[in-house]
């Protein structure tokens, strides 16, 4: 990650904490393809697939988790997204 990268996510978290949707549209656009391929991945269902990575969102907004990401955001993403998955492979949704 170079540094203006990293300072590019940081900029983006604050926007995040402070709930501009604005910056959420672009967390989404941003990410939300690759986290449906790995979660497509994880399940080999669509429809699961789909309903993980809307999940991740929707918890991601409302319960405000944004404090507690650091950069990158992608380590995070893609941690949270593989303990859905893990859920819905054993029956379970958050």
């Amino acid at each position: 990650m170079k540094a203006n990268d990293f300072e590019e996510e940081k900029a983006l978290l604050t926007k995040l904490k402070n709930k501009e949707v604005k910056a959420f549209k672009h967390l989404y656009k941003e990410y939300s393809e690759d986290l449906l391929i790995l979660a497509f991945c994880l399940l080999e269902n669509v429809s699961l697939a789909i309903s993980a990575v809307d999940e991740l969102f929707e918890r991601l907004w409302m319960d405000a988790t944004f404090e507690c990401i650091d950069p990158p955001i992608h380590h995070f993403l893609y941690r949270e997204l593989r303990k859905n998955c893990e859920n819905k492979r054993s029956g379970f949704s958050i």
